[in-house]
């Protein structure tokens, strides 16, 4: 993949997310709640049917999977990302950005140019896809082989306010099994936008392991378990 294209996308993926953490700020100024998280965010608009926001001089319009951010001085359209991303490379709605923001790359302007860019960075393993929309793969090189401990007898998880502790059993011994890498920058957003986890370890109530945990800097196998199962199952009990 050249390294304008990539430049462009990574942007653009970053400015989606600074535009919704706006988005989450102002709602939490008028409301006086505390979203933090795209669920967060899901959740709120389960409960209200607000489809227009005003925030700092940017309007905000909801649109079936996705949303418009603009202003006078820029213009973002996006479809909401897998699991906790706020977005992926859905190639249209990019190159309308590109071309609504009067970019000076006009050659992007097409949206079947960037599909069959993503398209050859599946193929190199840059990238995935995951319905209809494309995502950077994390590198080998980011990631690192988590130590997990072979004799414990409870999982602690720590989620903002909230901690949950687990007897040892054999879906917490398979998520072990599938995390064989893990991102070595799950840490690297501020602690207040990011939906992070903290899995604690303990052998005869003393903490001998610990590690974050989202659902992005995982393998796909190990996020399954612990996500849609584990934390699920916890989460809901709330």
């Amino acid at each position: 993949m050249e390294e304008k294209i990539k430049n462009i996308m990574e942007k653009y993926i970053k400015d989606v997310e600074d535009t919704c953490n706006i988005l989450l700020e102002g709602i939490n100024y008028r409301d006086n709640l505390n979203l933090k998280t795209k669920k967060d965010f899901f959740d709120y608009r389960m409960k209200k049917s607000n489809m227009e926001f005003e925030v700092r001089g940017i309007s905000y319009r909801l649109h079936g999977k996705g949303c418009m951010a603009f202003n006078k001085e820029f213009f973002l359209d996006w479809d909401f990302g897998y699991r906790s991303r706020w977005c992926g490379i859905d190639p249209w709605k990019l190159s309308m950005t590109i071309k609504k923001s009067k970019s000076q790359y006009s050659e992007y302007y097409d949206g079947n140019l960037i599909k069959k860019t993503c398209e050859q960075a599946v193929k190199d393993g840059i990238m995935f896809k995951k319905y209809e929309q494309y995502y950077f793969a994390i590198p080998k090189s980011e990631t690192f082989k988590p130590q997990f401990p072979k004799e414990f007898d409870t999982l602690v998880v720590t989620h903002r306010d909230s901690t949950w502790s687990l007897p040892r059993n054999k879906v917490i011994d398979k998520f072990i099994r599938k995390s064989s890498w893990v991102y070595n920058k799950i840490d690297r957003y501020n602690d207040k936008y990011n939906d992070k986890y903290v899995l604690s370890f303990l052998l005869e109530e003393k903490e001998i392991y610990s590690i974050s945990y989202d659902d992005i800097g995982y393998p796909e196998g190990a996020i399954k378990i612990m996500s849609d199962d584990i934390l699920h199952n916890l989460l809901k009990a709330l």
